[in-house]
């Protein structure tokens, strides 16, 4: 997380109380309380080395105004410092001020000139003689934004050249399969058009799809690039796209919320923000920014996956519950939100009327792969005590995709539960450890069932390579413990028992451990 630096000579009781509070609240992951003691934190007892994170903070939480002060503090002290610009360039767009010459090519030390020229080109900057671009020395950013912008200006017959240009380059990002789709339907382009159409298989949100004419009149659909703001928002979304690429979370985050501040409803932009916020922690932030999602946006089930996950194990757990039972009345022959219900329940333990949605959607003809389902139904149908039943819906699973570790493991694991084809589990395991070396958990059920076969010694070479990864985990140093016993090493099983306890005093199997530390396996 982002820590700061304040020079505490000079702090009042109450502003190191406010710090304190602060401080305490980025620890406990209290994203509410991050975002209300923000604002009182005085920037001028913040060191000045601390300044670009102070203004990474201001902005993740939309302190414009903290932010504002921020900037022009830094760029006091440091006029090349390239988050201040790009926010005080943001800001000049945003209050309708003039947009001075803030980015120089020098800055391409710490940004790809790229993105400089695609700023400057939206900006109409005069830098590095980018009006002059021709077609052969063009890299696809550039060919990207200069089509674009030249569609803006109706000069259709240059973008269309650029823009073909980054068509024959075959992307295969959505965005700018969108982008590339909404200019040639623009142009007229027919074929081409057609050909990003058939690629992107837009669809309601009830899965009907789209004709291709539908977007000549809701083109807003597609977030097209039609002015200058939206230029600039989307190059915002390439730099965040960058460095969400590299893994700097904090750098995507900052860049794509300015592309936000400049377009707020910029579908491919939020889905990329609310992403990095969950990996940073910040899974309230990452909710907020997509609670709203319009039901025609492209997007709309990337956002609704996207939730279902921030909010799991949380608060919000029936909240999102009732949300799919909506979404699910309302578009009813959208089988993926009848996917994400049936999950739900699931989890929930609610297991028929799991099954019943799993079965509704198994039984629909056009869910062309249903393996997934077959093997969420299986767990379920296990779950529940129907075993005959899940054992079927796992196997016809595997029939499907004979290569899917997981679905090895359990059917696997569940034979080896109830003492039938030992030997077949063993197989099905070993294959599953094949594909799938380093899951601790698949491990220990191979582990297991060489334990259930006889093969002790093999039990404990991957009993024990298990434990040495989930060390923490109490069901698979239990199974350790089982295999010492019967190997003769008495002390090393109670010692793993014991471990279980201290791991889970709750566990599961608590009176059985409690019986075997004083009794040991009969």
């Amino acid at each position: 997380m982002i820590f700061f630096i304040f020079s505490y000579n000079n702090l009042s009781a109450n502003q190191y109380g406010k710090y304190l509070s602060w401080s305490y609240a980025r620890q406990a992951g209290d994203v509410n309380n991050l975002k209300n003691l923000f604002p009182s934190i005085d920037i001028n007892q913040i060191s000045e080395n601390m300044l670009e994170e102070a203004l990474f903070q201001s902005v993740i939480f939309e302190d414009w105004g903290k932010a504002t002060e921020i900037s022009s503090k830094i760029l006091s002290n440091d006029k090349n410092n390239v988050s201040a610009i790009f926010f005080t360039l943001t800001n000049s767009i945003i209050n309708k001020k003039p947009i001075n010459n803030y980015l120089k090519e020098s800055h391409s030390q710490y940004l790809d000139i790229n993105f400089l020229k695609a700023i400057f080109l939206w900006t109409n900057i005069e830098q590095s003689n980018v009006d002059k671009l021709n077609i052969e020395d063009c890299v696809p950013l550039i060919c990207l934004h200069k089509g674009m912008l030249l569609l803006v200006e109706g000069k259709k017959k240059e973008a269309l050249t650029f823009l073909t240009k980054v068509e024959e380059q075959n992307f295969s990002s959505i965005r700018i399969k969108e982008l590339l789709f909404y200019s040639f339907l623009k142009l007229n382009e027919k074929n081409k058009a057609e050909k990003f159409f058939k690629e992107m298989s837009l669809k309601d949100s009830n899965l009907k799809p789209y004709r291709m004419s539908y977007f000549l009149n809701n083109d807003y659909l597609l977030n097209p690039i039609k002015t200058q703001k939206d230029g600039l928002a989307e190059t915002l979304y390439n730099i965040s796209s960058w460095y969400y690429q590299k893994n700097l979370l904090k750098y995507s985050i900052f860049f794509g919320k300015l592309s936000l501040r400049i377009r707020p409803n910029f579908n491919a932009m939020k889905l990329l923000v609310a992403n990095a916020l969950e990996e940073i922690g910040y899974e309230q932030l990452a909710i907020e920014l997509i609670s709203n999602v319009n039901k025609r946006n492209l997007y709309f089930m990337k956002f609704i996956k996207l939730k279902n996950s921030l909010q799991e194990n949380s608060l919000f757990e029936k909240q999102l519950l009732d949300d799919l039972k909506n979404l699910s009345k309302t578009f009813p022959k959208n089988w993926q939100i009848t996917l994400l219900l049936a999950d739900k329940l699931r989890s929930q333990k609610k297991f028929k009327e799991s099954i019943e949605l799993y079965s509704k959607v198994i039984e629909n003809e056009l869910v062309e792969n249903k393996f997934a389902i077959l093997y969420s139904r299986g767990i379920a149908y296990e779950r529940s005590n129907q075993w005959k039943k899940a054992e079927k819906d796992l196997s016809d699973a595997l029939e499907i995709n004979p290569n899917d570790p997981y679905v090895l493991n359990y059917l696997a694991y569940s034979w080896l539960d109830r003492n039938l084809n030992l030997d077949k589990a063993v197989k099905l395991l070993e294959k599953a450890v094949e594909l799938e070396p380093n899951d601790g958990y698949i491990i220990d059920s191979l582990g297991w069932a060489f334990y259930l076969t006889g093969l002790i010694d093999k039990s404990i070479f991957y009993l024990e390579k298990a434990v040495s990864m989930m060390p923490n985990d109490a069901t698979l140093n239990d199974h350790l413990g089982d295999a010492y016993w019967k190997s003769g090493r008495r002390k090393e099983a109670s010692s793993q028992w014991k471990r279980v306890l201290i791991i889970e005093p709750n566990f599961k199997n608590k009176e059985k451990i409690l019986e075997k530390l004083e009794l040991g396996i009969k």
